[in-house]
């Protein structure tokens, strides 16, 4: 039932977004006023509608991947402020039109870019596309010339530098979590641990109060025995001397 839903979700898109582009039969002519990476165009019609479009088949290196500011570039360089035109070849599963572009000088700018290197061909190919030739040939070209990305002498896929740097992203995010509950509880610890210590800081005060209060009491105990026991003595002494008197008087 799940699978029936995204089905016909992803055929609603495809139908709506053919539909919101009239133009996916005719070329869409326009002025490119945004280029993002090397594969991806911002383009104003006519009409001053604004299209978001994708390079068809190609591939471009991501932004902080190896010659991914050059391909950006080369893009700006081709299109960035130029009238071209676009002939779309597809919707992507984000609803974003997948085109291929013609520049002011005629050149296909995918084809280009795959022949300067700086764009990776994408294997996911249709077989409407009548340019599928010049692909391969300029992949080849590259490749032999060592252009681009392949003047190095480990070349990563875009999708797989992106599928990389996704699961690291994901990873370091997990680690940042995991930091960040650890970080929580020890200052939940620690305020309990404040609390516990001030209890028990307390409790000590009210011990040693308590215990100062009981030598004070002991000690004004002692003090009155120790009074008491002078009085007795001084008592008995007076009257011993007061027998002694009275046994002097008889004898005399």
């Amino acid at each position: 039932m799940i699978e029936l839903v995204r089905h016909l979700a992803a055929v609603c898109a495809l139908s709506l977004g053919l539909a919101s582009t009239a133009w996916a039969d005719e070329p869409l002519h326009g002025q490119v006023i945004g280029v993002v990476g090397g594969d991806v165009i911002t383009l104003v019609d006519a009409q001053q509608r604004e299209h978001r479009l994708r390079l068809a088949f190609i591939d471009a290196p991501a932004l902080g991947q190896p010659f991914g500011d050059e391909a950006q570039s080369a893009l700006s360089s081709m299109v960035l402020g130029r009238q071209v035109e676009a002939q779309v070849r597809g919707i992507a599963p984000n609803g974003v039109a997948e085109v291929e572009v013609v520049e002011p000088h005629g050149h296909l700018v995918n084809v280009e870019l795959v022949r300067r290197g700086l764009a990776w061909r994408d294997y996911i190919d249709v077989q409407a596309n009548p340019y599928r030739g010049q692909y391969q040939a300029a992949l080849l070209e590259a490749q032999e010339a060592r252009q681009g990305l392949w003047s190095q002498d480990r070349v990563e896929a875009p999708r797989d530098y992106r599928a990389r740097v996704s699961e690291y992203t994901r990873w370091r995010l997990l680690a940042v979590a995991g930091l960040a509950a650890f970080t929580v509880l020890g200052l939940v610890v620690s305020a309990y641990e404040k609390q516990i210590s001030a209890l028990l800081e307390r409790q000590d005060r009210i011990i040693e109060a308590s215990a100062q209060a009981s030598r004070h009491a002991r000690m004004k105990a002692d003090a009155e025995q120790a009074a008491r026991d002078r009085t007795r003595e001084i008592a008995n002494q007076e009257m011993d001397r007061l027998a002694a008197e009275r046994r002097r008087r008889e004898l005399a």
